[in-house]
């Protein structure tokens, strides 16, 4: 990490904080990624998802199914949804499959800042 304002924010940032951050920014590379096929330049929308994704993963794997029961499953379920709608919406170049996505990430995200 590059910006220490930002690792500092992160370094002392809640658990639920840090997911929030995560979806910001999710969402934010998702919009952009929308922006970059109508500007023509698959190479940022492809490289845009790609880091969303990886959160998503990231988020995906941080799931204590063990202690998280069936909120946890509801999640992965949900991530594992959001990774397919990613993978499609660039093979595709779909803007309304990024769009629901992003909708959705938004909706969950809204029930995290509940919880904070």
């Amino acid at each position: 990490m590059d910006n220490p304002y930002l690792k500092t924010q992160v370094e002392i940032a809640s658990p639920v904080e840090r997911v929030l951050m995560l979806y910001d920014k999710a969402i934010l590379l998702l919009k952009d990624a929308s922006e970059a096929i109508d500007e023509g330049d698959i190479v940022r929308k492809a490289n845009d998802i790609a880091r969303a994704d990886k959160i998503i993963r990231v988020l995906n794997a941080s799931l204590d199914m063990e202690q998280g029961g069936e909120v946890a499953e509801s999640l992965k379920r949900f991530y594992d949804h959001i990774l397919d709608m990613l993978i499609l919406a660039n093979g595709k170049n779909d803007k309304e499959l990024l769009s629901t996505a992003i909708e959705m990430l938004e909706t969950v995200k809204s029930a995290w800042e509940e919880i904070k």
